[in-house]
C-alpha cells in the first residue's frame, strides 16, 4: 500500500511538472488582457504598458533636463507604481470624455471649425517638418520644397509623424475644447468675488512690498502691483557714459586690484598660520610688499576713473546746460543723448530706502525737491547722469477699474477649471468603470 501511494504522489509531481512546461505564459494573449474597462471600451495590457514605459522616459528626460539646466530635478515620478496609477487615471478620463464628445455630438465639427482645425494641423505640421529637417537632414543639399518632401519622407519612414497625426491631433484638441465649453458655459464671475479678490491682492501687496525694493523689483519684472509703498517716484536720465576704451582700462585695473586683494589675503594667511620654524621676517615683508601692492592697485584704478570722468565732463556739462534750459525739452534730450539703452520710458522708480541703484545714483535722484527738476551731472561707475524728477507715484492701493478686467479673468479661469475638473469626476462616478491593475504584475 505505501508503494502505491508513493507512486501516486510522483506521478502527480511528474504531471504538474509537464503541466507547467505546457503553461508557459503567451506573451501576446498576456498584453491582450484587459486592465482598463469604460462602458465597453478597453485598453490592454500592452497599450497601457507601452504609455507606462514612455512616460517614465518622458519624466526621466525632463528630470535630467532640470538637472542639468537648473541643478535640481524637476520632480516627475518615474517609479512604475506611481506612473502606473496615473496612466490609469488618464485612460479613465480620456476614454470617459471622448464618450460624452460623441454623445453630445461635438465630434460633428462645423465647417468654421474644420478650417480653424486644418489650419492649426498644417500650422503645426509645418513646423515639425522645420524640426525635422534641421535635427535630421542638416547634411543634404536641399532647400525650399524639396527639403520639405524630404523632411516629410523621413518623418514617415521614421514614425516621427505624418500630416494625418496633425491632423487627428487638432482635431481631438477641438473636441475637448468644445466638451470644456459645454462643461463651464454657465459659469460666471459676480462682481462681489472681483472686488474680494482685489481687497485681497491689496492687502497681501501692502504687506510684500512694505519694501521699496521689492515694490521695484515686480514693477521691473512686469508684475501686476495692487499697492505702492510710499515715497516712490519716477526718475528719467540722460546717462554719458565712459568711453569703451576707459571702460576696458578699468576692468584691467579692476581686475589688478582684486588679484592684489587676493595675494594680501594670501600673505595674511602665510604669516597666520605660519610654523613655529618658519621665517616670519619673510613672511611680514611678503605681507607688506602684497599691501604696497594692493595699494597701487587701488591708486591706479582710482586715476582710471577719475581719467574716464574727465573725459566725458564736458559732454556731460553740456546736456546738462540744454536740459536745465528755461522751456527744455527734457524727454527729446534722452532721446537724442542717452546711452542707457535699457531706461524705460517713464523713468526709474526710486525711493530713498532703495538699494537697487548705486548710491550716487539713489541719492541724486532723491535731492531733487520738484517735480521736473534737473540735477547736475551726476559720477557713478556707469558715467555722469543727467537726472529728472519726472513724476510721484502715488501711495496706496490701484483703482479697481485698472485692474478690473484682469482679476476677472483670472477669477472666471480659475472656476471654469473648477467646474471642468467636477465635470469630468461626475461624468466618470456614472460610468461604468472597472480597472485590472493586478494584471500588471
Amino acid at each position: 500500500m505505501q508503494k502505491k501511494c508513493l507512486l501516486a504522489l510522483v506521478l502527480a509531481a511528474m504531471m504538474l511538472l509537464s503541466g507547467c512546461a505546457l503553461i508557459g505564459v503567451d506573451e501576446e494573449i498576456d498584453n491582450a488582457r484587459v486592465i482598463v474597462d469604460v462602458n465597453g471600451e478597453t485598453i490592454t495590457k500592452g497599450v497601457f504598458n507601452t504609455m507606462v514605459n514612455y512616460q517614465i522616459e518622458q519624466n526621466q528626460y525632463y528630470n535630467d533636463m532640470y538637472s542639468t539646466y537648473f541643478g535640481y530635478s524637476a520632480g516627475y515620478p518615474t517609479d512604475a507604481e506611481t506612473v502606473q496609477q496615473e496612466v490609469l487615471d488618464g485612460y479613465i478620463e480620456n476614454l470617459v470624455s471622448v464618450q460624452k464628445i460623441k454623445e453630445l455630438g461635438l465630434d460633428q465639427l462645423t465647417e468654421e471649425e474644420a478650417a480653424q482645425v486644418q489650419k492649426s494641423a498644417d500650422e503645426e505640421y509645418a513646423l515639425f517638418l522645420d524640426q525635422v529637417a534641421m535635427y535630421y537632414l542638416s547634411g543634404e543639399e536641399l532647400e525650399g520644397d524639396a527639403l520639405t518632401a524630404r523632411a516629410e519622407e523621413y518623418a514617415a519612414a521614421n514614425g516621427l509623424g505624418t500630416k494625418e497625426n496633425y491632423l487627428s491631433s487638432a482635431t481631438t484638441e477641438k473636441e475637448f475644447e468644445k466638451l470644456k465649453a459645454y462643461a463651464v458655459k454657465d459659469v460666471t464671475v459676480s462682481q462681489e468675488e472681483v472686488t474680494a479678490s482685489y481687497d485681497e491682492k491689496v492687502a497681501a501687496d501692502k504687506e510684500a512690498y512694505a519694501s521699496q525694493d521689492a515694490y521695484i523689483n515686480a514693477r521691473n519684472y512686469g508684475a501686476v502691483v495692487y499697492y505702492t509703498p510710499a515715497g516712490m517716484r519716477q526718475v528719467k536720465q540722460i546717462l554719458v557714459k565712459f568711453t569703451e576704451e576707459d571702460n576696458a582700462l578699468i576692468t584691467e585695473k579692476t581686475t589688478a586690484q582684486t588679484e592684489a586683494q587676493n595675494a594680501l589675503n594670501t600673505a595674511q594667511t602665510n604669516l597666520d598660520n605660519a610654523a613655529e620654524d618658519a621665517d616670519m621676517d619673510a613672511l611680514k615683508a611678503a605681507l607688506a610688499d602684497a599691501q604696497t601692492a594692493l595699494d597701487e592697485a587701488a591708486t591706479a584704478l582710482k586715476d582710471a576713473k577719475a581719467a574716464a570722468a574727465r573725459n566725458i565732463l564736458a559732454k556731460a556739462e553740456e546736456i546738462y546746460a540744454l536740459a536745465a534750459a528755461e522751456g527744455a525739452d527734457f524727454d527729446a534730450l534722452v532721446a537724442q543723448y542717452n546711452e542707457d539703452t535699457a531706461a524705460p520710458a517713464e523713468g526709474y522708480l526710486v525711493g530713498a530706502d532703495t538699494t537697487a541703484y548705486v548710491t550716487p545714483f539713489t541719492e541724486g535722484a532723491m535731492e531733487l525737491a520738484s517735480i521736473g527738476a534737473v540735477s547736475q551731472p551726476v559720477l557713478t561707475d556707469y558715467g555722469y547722469h543727467i537726472l529728472q524728477y519726472a513724476a510721484d507715484v502715488a501711495e496706496g492701493p490701484v483703482a479697481l477699474e485698472t485692474v478690473q478686467a484682469g482679476i476677472e479673468a483670472e477669477l472666471l479661469t480659475a472656476k471654469q477649471e473648477e467646474a471642468y475638473t467636477a465635470a469630468v469626476d461626475e461624468w466618470i462616478a456614472q460610468a461604468d468603470v472597472k480597472t485590472y491593475p493586478n494584471r500588471l504584475n
